[in-house]
């Protein structure tokens, strides 16, 4: 198994995972609150701002695993 197969594994359990979707949800909608918030200082917008680009990189990230260990098992499959 490679590298790149074995990150997919990962990436799509973490993706699978009732308790990554739940924490990722909580984060995400923490983070909206900031933008609900008329009080919200501009540090605490930049920050809720930079933690949901992050988090939205970070599943990105993950779904670029699972397509690159696809790519590769369709090369080996065509050699």
């Amino acid at each position: 198994m490679t590298e790149k197969t074995q990150k997919a594994g990962r990436a799509e359990a973490l993706q699978v995972s009732k308790l990554f979707q739940e924490f990722h949800q909580e984060t995400i909608d923490e983070q909206h609150k900031v933008f609900d918030n008329t009080d919200a200082k501009i540090e605490e917008i930049a920050e809720a701002h930079a933690m949901i680009r992050a988090l939205g990189k970070m599943k990105a990230k993950m779904a670029k695993a699972v397509n690159d260990a696809k790519h590769e098992r369709r090369s080996q499959r065509k050699s």
